[in-house]
């Protein structure tokens, strides 16, 4: 049974348009990122296909177990090697003339900025996930995904380039994290906020460390993992409530496992910090300096919100 007829028809014909070959160059992201513009363009037309959606680690991402109650379909049917397949006959049940011309015209436009006739444009991957990110709820998830992690896959390219210029990538890196603690979405994601500091601090310990590039990257992709299960929970449309409580009961287990986490990327930085430095830390004074640390966190927080 469909108990949404637009969203499937929305579906398949956005495949229709963009893949009626079901050639392997409009894959599983690209159908994702351009439903989620479809839903959002569609609504200043005062049409609402409830797509079943939310902000993940890559950006919009489509909820199988709500699509298929909406629709009655798998969202793997439509998918085969993570690429799209071929649609012969769009679903049309109960969707007016009016709703279709509406809909047809915004995949159109849609794809207007991405292919040239039938051939897709080159590289055109990139601007198309980036015109859905840059639609993100918070300038937060743009600045951390689409400047700050790509920044490490700059350096896996040219490795030699985080050794022999460090000083100018560090300082880079800092400015991004002064922007990031600034842009924090405080306000929804406040339970996190602890986690997010103490972060913040190890990664910032990490580059005066001047630790492998590797290693800074993962412990920013740990924390990322960890935002996005908050993400997810906060910033959705049209998901079954059933699955957003078992993605509440996920979180809820994995937080203590991330500060775990953290405290030991902590000792490990701590202990690279004190090899350069040739000298071992009074465990009372380190007592104190991670107080300190502590309240530094505070004041920064406290200054952000009167600012």
């Amino acid at each position: 049974m469909v108990k949404n007829p637009l969203l499937k028809y929305s579906v398949e014909a956005l495949l229709h348009e963009a893949n009626p070959k079901g050639e392997p160059y409009f894959r599983r992201t690209y159908f994702y990122k351009s439903l989620f513009l479809l839903q959002d363009n569609l609504k200043k037309k005062d049409i609402d296909i409830q797509l079943p959606y939310c902000w993940y680690l890559h950006g919009p991402l489509i909820e199988p177990e709500s699509f298929k109650e909406k629709t009655g379909t798998n969202l793997e049917k439509y998918i085969t090697n993570n690429s799209t397949v071929p649609i012969i006959n769009v679903y049309e049940e109960n969707v007016t003339d009016k709703e279709k011309n509406i809909i047809l015209k915004e995949i159109r436009l849609i794809l207007k900025k991405y292919k040239t006739g039938p051939i897709w444009n080159e590289d055109y991957g990139d601007p198309l996930v980036g015109e859905s990110y840059h639609r993100a709820p918070y300038q937060y998830q743009v600045t951390f995904k689409r400047e700050y992690l790509p920044s490490f896959n700059n350096l896996e390219r040219e490795p030699d380039l985080y050794q022999y210029a460090f000083n100018n990538i560090s300082q880079n890196f800092i400015k991004i994290l002064d922007r990031l603690i600034i842009q924090f979405p405080e306000k929804d994601m406040s339970e996190i906020l602890d986690e997010y500091l103490f972060w913040d601090e190890i990664t910032r310990l990490k580059i005066d460390n001047a630790e492998p590039f590797y290693d800074i990257k993962e412990c920013s992709n740990i924390y990322w993992g960890f935002f996005c299960k908050l993400l997810r929970i906060i910033q959705n449309e049209n998901i079954l409530s059933s699955v957003v409580e078992k993605w509440e009961n996920e979180f809820k287990i994995n937080q203590p496992i991330f500060n775990e986490t953290l405290d030991n990327l902590q000792k490990d930085s701590f202990v690279i910090m004190n090899q350069k430095n040739d000298f071992a830390i009074d465990p009372a004074i380190d007592t104190i300096v991670q107080r300190l640390m502590g309240y530094a966190r505070n004041t920064a927080t406290q200054y952000k919100k009167e600012i």
